[in-house]
């Protein structure tokens, strides 16, 4: 998978900032209702008709994935936020909030899906699967922090992404992390470093194991001392270039 960067969205806000820092909570996915083809990309990055609506990443029917954020560590897009809701752990975000910390995907796709065959081809499924497993790895999110505008709407008005099959994107997303953590990216076709956020109750050890990278390069690529292994919550570490 590649990701594309040639786009950007012309509507883009800030994230919201939690103990100093911009937020990210979680992806949500949606699809398109539109055309089916790349003119729903062109639209969210530019609404032709004033509308206000963009989205983080488009991915389109042929597994094309195009990023229309440049920046998701400080910025949104505004994907959802009217009649919304979305908890990560104590922390509970309600309408414009749930946008400000959610990374939105738009799964490209017609308004009458009857209309395309198949409804959702194989390589747009496997792509919305790696990246998915890209942004969960580099922003530190967990699995159950992948949802739906089904999910998190609050008065029953949205339905998408409309007859997605989870289980095949499971199926993807399950075999991506099965993959050697040093491999996980390249085999994704991304060159980004994989980041981990630190947790509560993490050590060095313990995350040396979960990646399988050596203690001292982590410590090198981070700049820790060799004679300390002090991390603390919050701290984004680089497991791998």
């Amino acid at each position: 998978m590649e990701i594309n960067t040639s786009l950007h969205a012309v509507n883009l806000g800030n994230r919201l900032i939690l103990d100093g820092r911009p937020f990210i909570g979680g992806i949500c996915l949606h699809d398109t209702a539109g055309s089916g083809s790349h003119n729903d990309t062109l639209y969210l990055q530019h609404p032709g008709d004033g509308r206000k609506v963009s989205v983080d990443f488009t991915v389109e029917r042929d597994g094309a994935v195009y990023q229309l954020n440049p920046d998701l560590v400080n910025k949104c897009t505004f994907h959802a936020g009217r009649a919304t809701a979305w908890k990560v752990g104590n922390r509970s975000f309600r309408n414009q909030q749930v946008t400000k910390v959610l990374i939105g995907i738009e799964l490209v796709h017609r308004a009458n899906p009857t209309q395309q065959a198949p409804i959702w081809p194989a390589d747009q499924i496997a792509a919305v699967a790696d990246l998915c497993f890209y942004l969960c790895a580099k922003f530190g999110l967990d699995k159950t922090q992948i949802t739906t505008h089904a999910k998190i709407i609050t008065d029953g008005s949205r339905v998408d992404p409309r007859d997605f099959p989870f289980s095949d994107f499971w199926f993807y997303f399950n075999k991506r992390a099965t993959l050697p953590a040093v491999g996980r990216s390249e085999a994704a076709g991304l060159a980004d470093p994989l980041i981990y956020e630190v947790v509560a109750g993490d050590s060095l050890w313990g995350i040396s194991k979960k990646f399988n990278r050596p203690i001292e390069d982590i410590k090198s690529l981070n700049g820790i001392s060799t004679a300390s292994n002090l991390i603390r919550p919050g701290q984004k570490l680089i497991i791998h270039k």
